[in-house]
């Protein structure tokens, strides 16, 4: 019943009409019998505030894989073992760093922007103070905290690769890396929803305003190259290395490991990796 509520929603495309979902419309998508439904849930409310949880929490976007694109797990192993010789230097070491940068949130942003379920994840978040209250609030809450919470470890994991691989380190010891992620990641999918509402607002024909935000987000922009010379950046791309150089730095005391001293973080298990989208996967520098 919930896995079918949960598709009715992905297909309506919005979490505001999960509260007109009508029961006997999923005990017919389910195929279970009326009388075990109806015992379940006596109500329709019961029933809409345990699909919220589900969709918050186990039946959630973000709850078996994170908020890397799993191929970009491989992606940034691939960086870093093809161009092992850069670590032997601070430039190096630098412009690894930036192609890591530059591959990762591009895979992502464009990951986020093309998800259904991320944004009924994201939908779901917004309607939460407008939609339920009392106890059902509490619960899809602490539910939606709780898969966010497992989808940022793995991205602690990716930044501990890295200090691993090229001396990656905190700037204050104050600053965490979980406050890293955490700015870096919402900073990345508010680009992403930014970007869907453009969409969205072109979908029956141009809009001269959203064409041109649509252009800021998603225009190429020149930037470093892994080699010296330029390569296509997105604005992401961007904004997730300024909030990562406010709180991070490359080790000048560093000693690089020796070639495949260091295994990759493994890609969340269960986590089907989507298909790498224009521009995520790891290029050769356009000069």
């Amino acid at each position: 019943m919930l896995d079918a509520g949960r598709d009715m929603a992905l297909e309506a495309g919005a979490a505001l009409t999960i509260e007109h979902l009508r029961l006997e419309q999923v005990i017919q998508r389910a195929r279970v019998p009326r009388s075990s439904a109806y015992r379940a849930w006596p109500y329709k409310e019961d029933y809409i505030d345990d699909l919220l949880s589900y969709l918050a929490g186990p039946g959630s976007w973000f709850s078996d894989r994170p908020v890397l694109a799993p191929e970009t797990f491989a992606a940034v192993q691939q960086i870093l073992d093809g161009n092992h010789a850069l670590v032997a230097s601070a430039e190096g070491r630098r412009a690894l760093l930036l192609e890591v940068v530059r591959v990762t949130s591009a895979a992502n942003y464009h990951m986020l922007s093309d998800s259904g379920p991320w944004r009924l994840h994201m939908a779901l978040i917004a309607t939460l103070g407008s939609t339920r209250s009392g106890t059902a609030r509490t619960k899809i809450a602490a539910a939606l905290e709780e898969a966010q919470a497992t989808s940022r470890g793995s991205m602690v994991a990716m930044f501990d690769f890295l200090a691993a691989r090229i001396g990656l380190r905190m700037r204050d010891p104050a600053r965490t890396v979980e406050h890293l992620q955490l700015a870096g990641g919402l900073l990345v999918q508010a680009l992403a929803l930014r970007n869907t509402q453009v969409r969205a607002a072109t979908e029956d024909g141009p809009r001269p305003a959203a064409l041109h935000v649509d252009g800021l987000l998603n225009t190429p922009l020149p930037g470093p190259g892994l080699h010296g010379g330029t390569a296509p950046w997105t604005l992401a791309a961007f904004a997730y290395l300024g909030v990562l150089d406010s709180f991070a730095e490359l080790d000048p005391d560093f000693v690089p490991p020796p070639p495949a001293g260091a295994a990759a973080p493994a890609a969340p298990t269960g986590a089907a990796a989507p298909a790498a989208p224009t521009g995520a996967a790891v290029p050769a520098d356009r000069t």
